[in-house]
């Protein structure tokens, strides 16, 4: 799969837009520090559309959206209350538009670019890396009719973090209150007693 082949749109996204992601409150020793995102070293591939030498962040479209990619997955059995003590959901809102190349036309078609076979996705997202797009956005294999985005460096550096809330309230066994709609309509089971906020 290439980006030439497949020919998918491209699209500006104006300035203002909002995204979700759920991080790590800690880096891990190696994590990349930018723009108030925590990121896996380039290099490591562990996602659909990560760069052989450059950084990839992936955000989401929604809270909702950004806790069930991230946490409540379907593949997830079970969420253990330590865990996502550990983690915040943040916001960030694009200060200058961003060029994404538009994959969501082609979930259907080819289920692939939500599948676990990631060398295909990999060599696309470098292609559009080389094409000079700021990323991609993508329909989100865990929240039907939603999207996320997977941005390269110059796609990070159009973000601004404008909110952060920790998982569980510091302190207690107090789940944000968006965290507790996402673990019960999965249906995926917390493995500690807890209590809504």
């Amino acid at each position: 799969m290439n980006l030439k082949t497949r020919n998918p749109p491209l699209i500006e996204l104006p300035a203002g837009q909002t995204f979700f992601r759920v991080q790590l409150l800690r880096a891990r020793p190696g994590s990349v520090k930018r723009n108030g995102l925590l990121l896996p070293p380039a290099g490591v591939l562990s996602g659909r559309f990560c760069l052989p030498d450059q950084v990839t962040a992936y955000l989401a479209d929604s809270a909702d959206t950004a806790l069930f990619e991230s946490q409540f997955r379907r593949d997830v059995v079970s969420r253990s209350l330590a865990d996502l003590r550990k983690r915040a959901l943040l916001q960030f809102t694009t200060t200058r538009p961003l060029r994404l190349v538009d994959l969501r036309p082609l979930a259907e078609p080819y289920p692939l670019l939500q599948s676990l076979r990631f060398a295909q996705t990999q060599a696309l997202a470098l292609d559009c890396f080389k094409a000079g797009h700021h990323g991609l956005v993508y329909a989100s294999a865990q929240h039907p009719q939603h999207a996320c985005v997977g941005l390269f460096p110059h796609g990070i550096d159009q973000l601004r973090r404008t909110q952060q809330w920790p998982l569980v309230r510091p302190g207690t066994q107090r789940l944000l209150h968006a965290v507790v709609d996402a673990a019960r309509r999965s249906g995926v089971p917390l493995m500690d007693h807890v209590a809504a906020s």
